[in-house]
Parts: C-alpha cells; structure tokens; sequence
C-alpha cells in the first residue's frame, strides 16, 4: 500500500462514525497514560509499578498474586516479576506464601500503603471531566463502555474483565424496564444500569 492510499485508508476511517469514536477512545487513553506517567514519576515509579501498587490496595487476597496479576494486566510473568522485585527493594511491598504454599502472595508494606493514598488521585482530572456530564449520559456511558469491554474480552483483545457483562451470572435485556434493563442471576435480582460493576468481587467467568 502507497502512502497516498494509506492517507485515503485513514480518511476515510475518521469520515465514518465508528472510525471517529475508536479516535476518540485511543486519544483519551492517550491522554490516561500521560496522567499516569506524571503519577508514577512524581513517586519515582514506572505506570506499571503504580499500577500494581494501587491493584494491592484494592485486591481481596486470592488474587494478589503474580501470575492473577500478570493475567489481569495482560503481560508476562515475568515482566510482572520484575516490577514486583522492583517495588520489594524499594520496601513498597512483601510477599508472603500463597494459595500454593510458595511465597507469591503480595501485600503492601505501612510505606506502600502510603504511597498508594498518595497516588489514589492520579485520574482526578479525569473524574472531574466525567462528573460535569449529566447523570443519566454517565449511566449511558457506563454501560456501553461495558459492552465494549466485554466484546473485546470474547475477540481476545482483554485478556481478564470482571464485569457485570462478562459473568456467568449477567443475563442481558431480561426486564422491560430500561433503567434496569439486565438480570443478575446470583443476586436473583435485575441490575440497575447504574449500578453496573467495573470489577464485581463475585465475578465468575462463563464456562467455554
């Protein structure tokens, strides 16, 4: 393919709607590693570091682990491995024997914990957009955000997504309500749209 051709490829691209909301969406994630990037260096931390960081404030034990993390994130082993070394000379966390008996589960340490309040607010630029919306354009929003995500989990495009849409227990467009329009099978109830979970602790993953 020539350059011109490419340059007519990418027209028309950003000439369709859909070509125009992905632009959208990478220049948004774009604009979320940028805020990242500024988080972790004012700690002296690479994005994946803060990001594992503030995964150990939040996680339930089970999946402080290494390999869960690595899953979560999408990386290797290894790459983790290495970021967690990392964060263990620098005293931000220990590990402490796992599901399996080795030393693999990962707890902050009193200085981790810290740090990881300290950086809690490194998307607040990003809230502080999404709170002017309206409230009924945030629950739209929410909810088709999580559609993709759960389309871009089944193509292989995420690897882990533990969100209402992608659990065995989500029943989609069981009531007629349409502020409630979804059904939880575990919670034998329907699922207000605005109460959709990004990462649901009862999170249970579809048989194949």
């Amino acid at each position: 393919m020539t350059a011109h051709e490419v340059d007519d490829d990418l027209d028309r691209r950003l000439a369709s709607l859909d070509g125009r909301l992905a632009d959208a969406v990478e220049r948004l994630g774009n604009g979320l590693r940028t805020l990242a990037q500024q988080s972790a260096r004012g700690q002296g931390l690479s994005p994946l570091q803060q990001q594992i960081v503030l995964a150990l404030r939040r996680r339930p034990a089970a999946r402080r682990e290494v390999n869960a993390l690595a899953a979560e994130f999408g990386i290797t082993t290894p790459t983790m491995s290495d970021a967690v070394s990392t964060l263990e000379r620098k005293q931000l966390l220990s590990r402490s024997p796992g599901s399996d008996g080795r030393r693999r589960r990962l707890t902050l340490t009193e200085r981790g914990r810290e740090v990881a309040r300290q950086l809690s607010s490194w998307d607040q630029p990003l809230l502080t957009a999404v709170g002017k919306l309206p409230e009924d354009d945030r629950v739209v929003l929410l909810h088709n955000l999580l559609r993709l995500i759960a389309d871009l989990q089944r193509s292989g495009a995420i690897s882990v997504a533990r969100t209402c849409m992608t659990c065995r227990f989500f029943t989609p467009d069981r009531h007629a309500d349409p502020a409630a329009p979804h059904h939880c099978d575990l919670l034998q109830s329907p699922l207000p749209l605005a109460g959709l979970q990004t990462d649901c602790p009862e999170h249970e993953t579809p048989a194949a």
